[in-house]
């Protein structure tokens, strides 16, 4: 794999995308979106189509057509077995690989011939009972034929394989093996069986069958009746019994010479049966379409209407599934006997040398939960007969290392989900534990495969944070492995790109524009003030601000700058993020001793002069930014220039009100004039909240919303850490532009 190529049209909210991932010179590729940009859609078109469902991909609000999805890898179609999806979190998420995790290769070619002689058996089963293998429900495979017979002969185990010897040993004194199961237990045919009239007629016509056993005393109730003579004409006729004078004698004197004779007195029984009153109102029941198929097995066996009683059928399934065996005992048993081997060396296996014991062992080395875990059907897991049980072990007073048995509790998945005893992160990581069985899979099959991961480590604590980036970091050396990493988190995101040292080309940021969804290259691909103070261009000159300011409330204030009013250069630097009474006046030339002596650096560029007012400056450029330019800087301009603009217009409002007003102070709510609250604003923190909270006292509605999104859109402060910038980054410039428009109009 070493280029996929993807075009996407109204997909699940994507409109448009078009776009190439490289994997020639790294394994992965990783894309910071906002979130509600392109995220989840993304992800979904690729779920789909490992899961075959490509005519389900479709724009899910709208229906807007056409729907497009192009996804090419190397020039061709990539495949459903080509793709592994892994979402943030699915709820009850369980793999389906845990049962190949728990044998080595040597073991899996056996297994495939044990799982070949049982699926010939149940070919053979479905056959005679006329229930399918397996059919499809509501989108998904299910298996039909194992859960009836298990549920029908009340077998324990769900492994029909370790039930088989079992079955083979269980008497059964009616072979049935020529009526098939759906022939009496379809849904239509039981509801006939199930009424009254049916069940009346089944009690007269067995007390009439009665007489017919007194007036042919050759046959026995419910020993040898008219299936089994019947059955022995069959064989009789083809061994050629009659020859050399051979004849059989029934009830002790009634000799028989041929198979004609045979079948005349065969004849008889049937007409003393098939013409009476009490056949005949059976036989107007089952006048029905689904009814006639039920008339021909009572037909070809008459004594077969005794386990048509209620009281009778659940033993009537358990003698039908007994007759199919015993007809193929030898299958049977080839079987039992292949699986006795296999069992032996399952013994010999040891639990922890499994590809399971390895992929538990990376998720118990790097994740904290407070509980071990085990199988706890492992044979019937090893064969694919049942779905491996997991069990988990608390230890009372948490110790995992503790010995004592009396100390611990197990229990199974449902319990767990039902108690609700996990919390959200341990509900994560345990979902985090069935995707790293799920990629063992993987790295055993050694195919290659498309990992794409969404926001895998949301939700999670730093610890496990870091240590799902090591698990991607060991999978991302390995070369049948491709990956594309997305995320909402831009410190996440910064974080595996350099963990896992994906390159320059490979590291992308995807941005709206109209209906275009660009995925373009990572602009900064280090912490962007570096970039800044390299080139000291009018916008990054801005942008810095808020970092130099935070190098020096963490630093020591220098108090270097040559402003005639203002001696703290922290506060020179805020008053050009917060409206104060000098914002007005502040001049490059008074960053330049700043900037020199915290960046090591004043050669601005850019036509950048001494006399440029700094206020006027901002605005300036937030004025020109248009919604195409979507760099942080530009962000930045745009969110201190609608602060300082909306602080401005809140301070000239309060000042000109004439009224009492009430701010609060510390804990303390204080009245006073604007005046009084004006002069407690130059030393207080939070300055745009504190004016919005006076201003909103007496202010006009429509100004009231707009400056309500202010707080809400616009950082409190900008800080050094670029974790810090990810509130700005997930802004769209679109919303941020409005707003600067908005409070313009002020």
């Amino acid at each position: 794999m070493k280029n996929l190529n993807i075009q996407f049209e109204n997909c699940f909210g994507i409109s448009k995308l078009n776009h190439s991932f490289n994997f020639e010179e790294d394994n992965v590729n990783t894309l910071y979106a906002r979130n509600g940009l392109m995220k989840t859609s993304f992800t979904k078109v690729f779920e789909y189509l490992m899961k075959s469902k490509p005519d389900e991909i479709r724009d899910a609000i709208f229906d807007t057509q056409p729907v497009k999805f192009l996804v090419d890898i190397d020039g061709r179609t990539i495949k459903p077995d080509e793709i592994f999806v892994i979402n943030s979190y699915v709820n009850n998420y369980e793999t389906d690989n845990l049962a190949d995790l728990l044998i080595d290769n040597d073991l899996k070619s056996e297994l495939q011939d044990l799982h070949q002689e049982k699926d010939k058996i149940l070919k053979i089963l479905e056959k005679m009972s006329g229930i399918k293998v397996s059919k499809i429900l509501n989108g998904k495979k299910v298996y039909e034929i194992e859960s009836q017979i298990i549920k029908d002969l009340k077998l324990e185990s769900n492994s029909l394989v370790l039930n088989f010897e079992k079955i083979m040993k269980e008497s059964c004194q009616t072979d049935y093996s020529e009526i098939k199961y759906t022939d009496i237990f379809s849904e239509s045919t039981m509801k006939i069986i199930l009424s009254d009239d049916f069940q009346k007629h089944i009690l007269d016509f067995l007390l009439h069958n009665e007489e017919i056993y007194q007036e042919f005393n050759f046959l026995s109730k419910g020993h040898f009746g008219l299936g089994k003579l019947k059955s022995i004409e069959r064989e009789i006729g083809k061994k050629s019994f009659f020859v050399n004078d051979n004849f059989v004698i029934l009830n002790g004197d009634l000799k028989v010479k041929s198979t004609t004779e045979l079948k005349k007195i065969i004849k008889k029984v049937e007409d003393k049966i098939f013409t009476s009153n009490e056949f005949k109102k059976l036989e107007k029941d089952l006048s029905t379409v689904s009814g006639s198929l039920l008339k021909e097995v009572i037909e070809n066996n008459p004594e077969v209407v005794n386990e048509l009683k209620i009281s009778n059928l659940n033993e009537l399934k358990r003698t039908l599934w007994l007759s199919y065996f015993k007809k193929i005992e030898a299958d049977v048993k080839n079987v039992v006997k292949h699986y006795e081997s296999f069992e032996k060396k399952i013994k010999e296996t040891k639990i922890n040398q499994t590809p399971w014991e390895t992929a538990l062992s990376i998720f118990e080395s790097r994740f904290s939960v407070p509980y071990k875990m085990e199988i706890e059907n492992i044979r019937s897991a090893i064969i694919g007969e049942s779905i491996p049980q997991v069990k988990f072990a608390f230890c009372r007073d948490g110790d995992l290392e503790n010995e004592n048995p009396e100390n611990w509790s197990k229990i199974n998945r449902e319990q767990l989900e039902s108690q609700n005893t996990l919390s959200q992160g341990e509900k994560r990581a345990l979902y985090l534990l069935n995707i790293i069985f799920d990629i063992e899979k993987i790295k055993i099959e050694n195919r290659e495969t498309l990992l794409i991961i969404d926001d895998i480590a949301d939700s999670f604590d730093y610890k496990n944070k870091y240590a799902i980036i090591e698990y991607l970091k060991e999978i991302s050396e390995l070369d049948n492995f491709r990956m594309i990493i997305l995320s909402h988190n831009f410190d996440f995101y910064r974080t595996v790109s350099g963990r896992l040292n994906v390159k320059r080309n490979n590291r992308f940021m995807a941005r709206k524009s109209d209906y275009l969804i660009n995925i373009e290259r990572e602009h900064y691909q280090d912490k962007p003030f570096v970039t800044w103070k390299k080139k000291l261009n009018k916008k990054n000159t801005i942008a810095l601000i808020p970092f130099v300011r935070n190098l020096i409330e963490y630093s020591v204030d220098k108090q270097i700058n040559n402003h005639q009013s203002i001696e703290k250069d922290s506060f020179l630097l805020t008053s050009l993020l917060h409206y104060k009474e000098h914002t007005e006046n502040i001049k490059l030339v008074h960053l330049k001793s700043i900037y020199e002596e915290h960046l090591g650096s004043s050669k601005f560029i850019d036509g950048l002069k001494d006399s440029d007012n700094m206020y006027e400056l901002v605005l300036n450029l937030a004025d020109r930014i248009s919604i195409e330019e979507q760099n942080l800087e530009d962000k930045i301009i745009l969110a201190i220039g609608i602060r300082l603009i909306s602080e401005k217009f809140m301070i000239q409002q309060i000042s000109e009100y004439t009224g009492d007003l009430e701010w609060r102070l510390g804990k303390k709510v204080t009245n006073g004039s604007c005046q009084d609250f004006l002069t407690t604003l130059e030393t207080s923190s939070n300055q745009t909240r504190r004016l919005y909270e006076v201003y909103i006292q007496f202010g006009d509605n429509n100004y009231i919303k707009t400056l309500d999104k202010v707080n809400i859109m616009t950082p409190e402060m900008i800080h050094i850490n670029s974790f810090m910038y990810e509130p700005i980054l997930d802004m769209d410039i679109i919303e941020l532009k409005k707003l600067y428009d908005s409070v313009k109009s002020f």
